[in-house]
């Protein structure tokens, strides 16, 4: 980022928190189209429109508010009102009134110490208010909001009339909140004039004795006489679909034997399907493994860059047939639900410059993923190992543009760590406030080169406090899953990179009698044997948890060995010169120096922004450290309360890479239970 100088930002004007504007004072404001909108409202009264500047380090904001009286707007991490950044606004007798505020639990948001939006445009007619504000991106406000490339909750309300004093009457049930991305390039662009569109539709009753269903059906592309590549997509929700479609993946089918596709998956076109994973579901759609389209719940869709295709039809590099695994859900088991979707899948005969491809990181799909229950913090980590890439990806490396990341409902934060050689790069992606049911893919504001070697960690931190038993890997909601998705280009025939922890491992830290040998752990195995009569979940759930040091076993899971999953498009392991690997033995990433804070005297509130997790780990840990030994070294009396404070988040912190000894010993003083729970 670029940022503006310290001496422009402290030239900005200042008002007052609650600020009393003529309108005629307000310059007239002719901002071009802004870059995102969002609707908030289920009933389309509240509506905003952004434009973030890198460089500027600001975001104007656009709401249009359908209302003559008061609007609230701001952020948060959780939806909820502690922690919230927002304003109060409205116009009145040719002024507009404008109030910073910040949220304390449930009460009427006081306002801040001073005032960091800037009104740029304001006006109302009988029906709706309209406001434009500006705010820096970081106000160095320690009650405001860190504007970040991860996820967010809009704040919203109104009210029908304007305030009779200072203070907005409560709003009822006019509120609410919504995820976005503030920072990142928006999602929905616009269908290109060359755009086709090829409909897929599915329509499916779900069995009311299941609260999870997995369904399988084969598409076929349209018929056509020369090249083309897909583009991108759009979800068009029908009945039951906002409430009980979780996800829907587009695999393409590749034959590793190179057969004619057609002469197996034809007879499954126009066909309804099968439950899949079940022995019903044909044998030759496990053979449909690499990923054309992710969609999950909270998406809207997707474009690719405007130099960006994939090729479709097996005669020009891409699929012909496509398996389309939809995940649904009846958490109530009622009977007669029918779910309705659509998909809009646009293509073009205007080929594209790049074509691209999508490669699934994480953990592999097997047992191991567990997570015990009670636990505020527990890590889960896959590879994509180093040994994998150096074999898949050309000397010229490829370009990656879009991560979707992928979790279930323990899920706090996940990240992309990035490695190459003996040095941790920026993380590829980063969400640490993560929320299963916003599952938008990422747009990276800049695309990222990788390289062969390079080494890849997903990390997803989980909080199963609420759950009285272990949590393990599978397909329902509340199993877990931690997974990326990554979109680059040029196209390559690596379709996924995981990996997993190693049984022997596992037997150790889970007290085992044993594993079944030579297990495949490529395949979808959930719930082994382990040796006495008992099947590994049972295993897992009988253990004495409370008597037991989670975060001991947490870290041997962790920074063990794991067995890697490396595979083609047609689910076959490329043959490496090892099958294990671990985090690579490298200097952690130290993010660039933030000076937009400069002016501001150091405190304790600027360690952790407001969404409640340091900006970046090794910024976090550093500052931590720093101010502990400075204020061990004073021996001020106030040590002791500052020691426990910190300790969950230098807790939460040592989980990222293997420190010091130092740094170990300051953990032993913390304790060996992990006390950090994730917002």
């Amino acid at each position: 980022m670029t940022g503006i100088s310290e001496a422009d930002r402290l030239d900005r004007p200042k008002l007052d928190v609650a600020a009393e504007v003529q309108l005629s004072a307000l310059p007239a404001h002719h901002h071009a189209a802004h870059t995102h909108q969002a609707v908030l409202d289920p009933d389309g009264v509240f509506t905003v429109f952004w434009t973030p500047d890198l460089n500027k380090q600001e975001v104007v904001w656009e709401i249009h508010v359908r209302t003559p009286g008061w609007l609230g707007f701001g952020f948060s991490s959780s939806g909820g009102m502690t922690g919230g950044d927002m304003i109060t606004a409205w116009v009145k007798d040719g002024r507009l009134f404008l109030q910073d505020r910040h949220g304390v639990g449930e009460l009427t948001p006081p306002l801040d110490n001073h005032a960091d939006w800037r009104p740029l445009h304001a006006r109302e007619n009988d029906t709706h208010t309209l406001l434009v504000v500006a705010r820096d991106i970081n106000t160095c406000d320690p009650h405001d909001y860190i504007l970040t490339n991860e996820t967010v909750r809009l704040l919203y309300a109104w009210g029908d009339s304007d305030p009779s004093n200072e203070h907005p009457s409560y709003h009822g049930p006019r509120r609410g909140n919504k995820f976005a991305f503030v920072l990142m390039p928006f999602y929905q662009k616009r269908v290109p004039e060359d755009a086709q569109v090829w409909r897929v539709s599915q329509s499916i009753t779900l069995p009311h004795k299941q609260d999870t269903f997995y369904w399988c059906h084969v598409e076929k592309i349209p018929k056509w006489q020369k090249k083309h590549h897909y583009i991108g997509f759009r979800m068009i929700y029908g009945k039951n679909a906002r409430s009980n479609l979780h996800h829907s993946i587009a695999y393409e089918c590749h034959m590793q034997d190179g057969t004619n596709p057609s002469w197996i998956l034809e007879q499954y076109v126009g066909h309804q399907g099968y439950e899949c994973y079940t022995p019903n579901m044909p044998e030759h759609f496990y053979q449909c493994r690499r990923f054309l389209i992710v969609w999950a719940t909270g998406s809207e869709g997707e474009m690719l860059p405007e130099r960006v295709g994939v090729p479709m039809g097996d005669l020009h590099g891409g699929a012909t047939y496509l398996l389309f695994e939809t995940h649904y859900d009846n958490y109530k088991l009622k009977r007669e639900i029918t779910v309705d979707w659509t998909m809009d899948i646009y293509y073009t005969d205007k080929l594209r410059q790049e074509e691209a491809g999508n490669l699934a990181l994480g953990h592999s799909l097997v047992f191991s993923l567990t997570v015990p229950p009670r636990t505020p913090f527990w890590r889960t980590v896959g590879h994509c190992a180093s040994d994998c890439t150096a074999l898949a990806i050309p000397s010229q490396g490829v370009n990656v543009f879009n991560v979707m990341l992928h979790g279930h409902f323990l899920a706090r934060a996940i990240r992309v760590r990035h490695f190459r050689g003996n040095v941790e790069l920026p993380p590829l992606m980063e969400d640490l406030n993560y929320a299963a049911n916003f599952q938008q893919s990422h747009v990276l504001p800049k695309e990222v080169k990788v390289m062969p070697g390079d080494h890849f960690a997903v990390e997803c931190d989980c909080d199963s406090s609420n759950r009285d038993n272990a949590t393990f890997l599978g397909w329902k909601v509340r199993d877990e899953m931690c997974n990326a998705f990554l979109s680059y280009y040029p196209r390559i025939d690596l379709a996924h990179c995981r990996s997993s922890p190693h049984p022997e491992i596992l037997k150790k830290v889970f007290r085992l009698k044993s594993l079944p040998e030579n297990l495949n752990l490529v395949a979808y195995i959930y719930d082994p044997e382990v040796g006495d009569g008992r099947r590994y979940q049972e295993a897992v759930n009988t253990l004495p948890w409370d008597t037991l040091d989670r975060q001991l076993i947490n870290n041997r899971i962790t920074y063990g060995d794991h067995v890697i999953q490396c595979q083609y498009n047609y689910g076959v392991c490329m043959k490496l010169s090892t099958n294990l690997t671990r985090y690579p033995r490298a200097a952690p990433y130290v993010p660039p120096e933030d000076k937009a804070c400069a002016h501001v005297p150091m405190s304790a509130a600027h360690l952790v922004p407001s969404s409640g997790h340091p900006s970046t780990p090794m910024a976090g840990l550093v500052s931590t450290l720093f101010l502990t030994v400075m204020l061990a070294s004073l021996a001020v009396p106030s040590y002791k309360f500052f020691r426990k404070l910190q300790c969950q988040h230098i807790q939460f912190m040592l989980m990222n890479v293997r420190y010091g000894e130092v740094v170990h010993s300051v953990l032993s003083e913390c304790g060996s239970q992990p006390c950090f729970q994730p917002t």
